[in-house]
């Protein structure tokens, strides 16, 4: 399976749920800010994680892949884009998971995050968006959790 996290961006909350999908980052706990700073795809663009590129994460418990992916307006376009694709090259979109993870985002993350990438200047804006990214922790937590609890019963109807 494919499991594509994405947000305006791509380098916050869809980060940060693809690094908590891998176990790279826990459920349990906020990370502090040094843990969030040591992520080299956070709140950072050099061409890889640009939007509208596909950056592969790691691979989750059950062996399924998890990507983070920015898409800055163009959702409504993207999304079927790659389902299509996806259905032309596997005759099937059963295996494909586009998870929207924006709905997390909070004010002081895209405050911190526009002043960090638009304006350049990332001493003021990356420090706002760790924070607002602590103060949103749960709530990318439990998008994780929603899908981890889908893939599980999943994996578990496979095994039978």
């Amino acid at each position: 399976m494919h499991i594509i996290y994405h947000c305006y961006g791509g380098t916050h909350t869809s980060v940060i749920a693809a690094y908590i999908h891998t176990g790279k980052l826990s459920m349990d706990r906020i990370p502090s800010r040094e843990e969030i700073e040591s992520i080299p795809l956070f709140d950072k663009l050099n061409g890889q994680n640009d939007p509208g590129h596909i950056v592969p994460i790691g691979t989750d418990e059950y062996g399924n892949n998890v990507y983070s992916m920015g898409v800055k307006n163009a959702k409504k376009l993207i999304e079927p884009a790659l389902k299509d694709l996806y259905y032309h090259i596997f005759n099937t979109n059963e295996g494909l998971l586009l998870i929207d993870t924006t709905g997390a985002t909070n004010w002081i993350m895209k405050i911190g995050g526009f002043t960090s990438i638009a304006l350049k200047f990332p001493v003021i804006g990356r420090p706002l968006v760790i924070y607002g990214t602590q103060k949103a922790y749960k709530k990318i937590v439990q998008i994780v959790k929603n899908l981890k609890a889908q893939e599980k019963a999943e994996y578990n109807a496979i095994k039978r």
